[in-house]
């Protein structure tokens, strides 16, 4: 007997290629994102090997610029990536909306705990609580398309955290960008190629 989607030409397994094509295209979509997270991975990268430079080899006394210098940087260019998308952009998805509010709500829980941890003056906890936040974002992000790199990266963030909770602030450094090239750099390139295999 057939059900009364069925009797409308509709069947169930019509439904799941629908739903399965829906997350495909969802997943082609934030693939093509990879810019994003290798602008982040180099930038973050970056700025711990040059504060690593500037304590262990310059004596600076103010390394931490390097922070807001190449992070206002990332702010812009994400900024501008982001307006140019949703310019050539006429919908967006339900799973593109919940990245969207996940990595909102991600940023605003970053600025609150930094802002604390700098007001209370224990600059040691901000590398760690950075990681254990880098682990949230990906983890969830590579659950939400099933992408395995973002997953484990996700995972490493959380172990990378737990480490550097125990270490000195330049052992910290290199924990972090150890953590960004495994989280944000590598998933960075393999969903650079897969959306080029995509398009081509």
């Amino acid at each position: 007997m057939e059900t009364k989607n069925e009797s409308m030409g509709f069947s169930h397994e019509d439904g799941l290629k629908t739903i399965y094509a829906m997350i495909t295209s969802t997943k082609s979509t934030i693939g093509e994102n990879y810019l994003f997270y290798l602008l982040w991975g180099y930038l973050v990268g970056l700025a711990c090997i040059s504060e690593y430079m500037l304590i262990r080899v310059v004596h600076y006394e103010r390394h931490y610029m390097v922070w807001p210098v190449l992070m206002g940087l990332g702010m812009i260019v994400s900024g501008v990536l982001t307006f140019r998308r949703q310019k050539t952009s006429n919908h967006k998805t339900f799973i593109g909306n919940i990245m969207s509010y996940l990595w909102s709500g991600w940023l605003v829980s970053l600025l609150i705990i930094m802002y604390f941890a700098t007001q209370l003056q224990n600059y040691s906890l901000i590398l760690p609580l950075t990681m254990v936040m880098y682990g949230m974002g990906i983890f969830i992000s590579g659950g939400v398309i099933s992408y395995r790199p973002l997953i484990i990266g996700g995972i490493v963030s959380w172990l990378a955290a737990l480490v550097a909770f125990f270490q000195p602030y330049n052992v910290q450094l290199l924990l972090m960008t150890a953590t960004v090239i495994v989280s944000y750099i590598i998933p960075g390139h393999m969903l650079r190629i897969e959306a080029k295999k995509q398009k081509s």
